[in-house]
């Protein structure tokens, strides 16, 4: 009896430190190709988006009914806006033919962004003051400008460096 309880005592030792080493492995997450890539720009995209709302907030002074009702607005104003540009890039990439369809298509998609500004101008003005829809647009040019200018800063780091060598 006591050579068989050796036995079992060893064998449940070995079971019991076999489930714990099983416990301790991690689970291998699967991304498709340039998946990690797509997620760093999406967040990317949600940090300026909310560093937009922050800086238009701020710019048009929103009182907090203003607020409420301005931003499911602006969101979907957003999202037209991006769906269009989206549109306008596809017809004037490399895939598309070049002609008289991609003109005309050009055109539409800036009659479309013009009619969907005028569209939504509206919108704001049953709730806003137009002074204060007039600051939206000059802030989001601003905005809009500032982060080209930026961006062009990370691009050429040290640019100025390499222009001017040191005397």
């Amino acid at each position: 009896m006591n050579k068989t309880s050796r036995h079992i005592f060893i064998l449940f030792l070995l079971l019991a430190s076999s489930v714990k080493g099983f416990g301790q492995l991690r689970p291998v997450i699967r991304r498709p190709p340039g998946a990690e890539r797509r997620i760093l720009r999406e967040n990317a995209i949600q940090r300026v988006e909310r560093v937009k709302e922050h800086y238009i907030t701020q710019r048009l002074d929103l009182t907090s009914d203003e607020s409420t009702k301005f931003w499911p607005v602006y969101r979907r104003y957003q999202a037209e806006i991006t769906e269009i540009r989206t549109k306008k890039r596809i017809n004037n990439s490399a895939a598309e033919p070049d002609g008289a369809e991609q003109i005309k298509n050009e055109l539409n998609f800036e009659s479309d962004l013009v009619n969907v500004r005028k569209k939504y101008t509206s919108e704001f003005l049953k709730f806003l003051p137009a002074e204060k829809v007039s600051a939206l647009f000059k802030a989001e040019r601003e905005f809009n400008d500032e982060l080209i200018r930026q961006l062009r800063e990370r691009n050429q780091p040290n640019a100025a460096a390499t222009n001017n060598p040191p005397s």
